[in-house]
């Protein structure tokens, strides 16, 4: 899918809405902050993307140990696992946060990613393989921090421009203090997760609470600012 769409054009969309309030004081500042926000809020945990997942493996596993190493340069949050035994046999295994070292020999039931660098991932499985498996699986990869207002939303497709020129208006409105920026804020936020279908109840509970929670803390200091202005006036 086609991205031909960058920032500049999510500006141009939500200067008529904020009144013309300039976008790029200073090097591209505060929009190029604004964006790059919104990128990491659409490409990062809970949600996945088609056009954003990679491979993991195929990686060998065998009966000597519980961690690997695997080259990834790209690698944001591990999405989905797998094992394939020798027979060609696969089952997909849970994800976890964080597994501890164990002694035990079995089929492993989850994995973790335990390490992190820019060349590579460690994964952890919660048991010493009980036999040689191969290790599958789904990566959403890590966004790429843009750099100056000609900068595609790329990976991010053009038919999902409601959500980046939204969250992008939302995103404006929150730093030029607009007093509509909680409309915006949930516009984006029921776009986000109208394009979602694969998440759980939980995970769009988690978000809404955290995004609830911005909502609440924005209109907490507008209230205390309004406040100040009306006793001053007062005084």
């Amino acid at each position: 899918m086609p991205t031909t769409r960058n920032i500049m054009s999510s500006l141009l969309f939500s200067l008529p809405f904020i009144g013309n309030q300039p976008g790029d004081i200073s090097a591209g500042q505060p929009a190029l902050d604004a964006a790059n926000l919104l990128k990491q809020t659409i490409m990062g945990p809970p949600f996945t993307w088609p056009w954003n997942r990679a491979t993991l493996g195929p990686t060998p596993v065998s009966g000597g140990d519980q961690d690997y190493t695997i080259p990834v340069t790209t690698f944001g949050f591990l999405e989905q696992a797998w094992l394939i035994d020798a027979k060609g046999k696969a089952k997909e295994i849970p994800v976890v946060p964080t597994l501890s070292v164990e002694s035990a020999i079995q089929r492993p039931q989850s994995c973790a990613v335990e390490l992190q660098d820019d060349l590579s991932i460690s994964i952890r499985l919660n048991t010493l393989p009980d036999q040689p498996y191969t290790l599958d699986g789904f990566y959403q990869k890590a966004p790429v921090l843009m750099t100056s207002l000609a900068s595609s939303w790329a990976p991010i497709p053009d038919n999902l421009a409601y959500i980046t020129d939204w969250g992008f208006l939302a995103m404006m409105s929150m730093i030029t203090k607009d007093i509509r920026q909680q409309i915006f804020m949930q516009k984006f936020a029921a776009h986000l997760l109208g394009a979602q279908d694969g998440l759980t109840a939980t995970q769009r509970n988690i978000f809404i609470g955290e995004w609830l929670s911005l909502l609440s803390q924005t209109d907490r200091t507008r209230a205390t600012t309004q406040q100040g202005i009306g006793a001053r006036s007062q005084s």
